[in-house]
């Protein structure tokens, strides 16, 4: 796919999203996007390697598909519903979305950012597939960053265990490939009765024993990252969300996080919004918004491309 889009890899620099099935990835790359631009939901969804081309410039995200006969086309303006329906769909063996990702910045490379299946004992089809997809991008890219994403109330199962296992011995191959772990849903996990500190110590001691030395870790909460992020965007949201966001901005905004100097871009307390008869500044939002990690795992991921 991209020979055709007449691109090099050697201009490209690739973000692998890995982890166990339902671990969160897909949530966490439309946290980054700022809206529901891949499918997630409670179940395996991505059923092949879907790449997203980042590309600042474009407004309306575009798709790239190659079906099984080799022949290529073009959707100028896709839907989230065009991305899932391709996603599903067994004629077409290749799929890359172009746009902007609000959170990431191309720089002095293209970035591709590969969401996978995810590893399940379950459906060895779709570990397959994200084997393949790890090692086709540690075989031939000279440098890259994988985000392993691992489920706060998952941690060192049985799936994961392996499967960390496995990256930690590919790393030893190509020492060039930094990674990323972004320990996810941690709005799931009952701080009253466990400590985020002593939570993430324990992951790290996990990680380090699978064979990754000096683990870089960034606990985050996808899904509450991407519903403030649409409603900073003034994106359209279910009654079932707006639930949801009076619960996650209750829970985020007690955390004491100094965020005067970030709210200058979300004006004073005339700009809110209102949801469900409650009002919010965006400013107040923004400051949740950070609380969930999104914006650390950003500025993390700033120092690798």
């Amino acid at each position: 796919m991209l020979k055709k889009l007449s691109f090099s890899m050697k201009g490209v620099c690739p973000i692998l999203v890995i982890g166990t099935m339902s671990s969160g990835k897909s949530t966490l790359i439309n946290a980054l996007a700022g809206n529901d631009l891949l499918p997630s939901r409670n179940k395996a969804c991505t059923a092949k390697e879907v790449a997203i081309l980042v590309n600042d410039w474009k407004l309306q995200f575009a798709i790239h598909k190659i079906d099984s006969n080799g022949k290529y086309s073009l959707v100028e303006k896709a839907t989230p519903k065009d991305i899932s329906d391709f996603n599903q769909a067994n004629d077409i063996t290749e799929m890359i979305i172009e746009g902007a990702i609000k959170g990431i910045k191309s720089h002095k490379k293209l970035l591709l950012i590969i969401d996978t299946p995810g590893v399940n004992s379950m459906n060895p089809a779709h570990e397959k597939v994200t084997k393949e997809v790890v090692d086709e991008y540690l075989d031939e890219c000279l440098e890259g960053l994988i985000l392993y994403v691992i489920n706060a109330q998952q941690i060192a199962v049985y799936d994961d265990n392996v499967f960390l296992t496995y990256i930690a011995g590919r790393l030893k191959k190509n020492s060039d490939f930094n990674i990323i772990f972004v320990i996810n849903k941690m709005d799931s996990i009952d701080l009253a009765r466990e400590k985020q500190d002593e939570l993430l110590a324990d992951c790290k001691k996990y990680i380090q024993e699978r064979g990754i030395v000096n683990p870089v870790l960034i606990p985050v909460s996808a899904g509450s990252a991407l519903l403030f992020r649409k409603v900073l965007n003034e994106e359209d949201i279910s009654e079932f969300e707006e639930e949801n966001f009076a619960r996650d901005f209750s829970h985020y905004k007690r955390k004491e996080h100094s965020v005067v100097d970030q709210m200058s871009g979300w004006g004073g307390e005339t700009d809110f919004v209102q949801i469900d008869g409650a009002r919010y500044t965006k400013a107040e939002i923004y400051a949740a918004l950070k609380n969930t990690g999104i914006v650390t795992l950003e500025n993390e991921l700033a120092k690798h491309y």
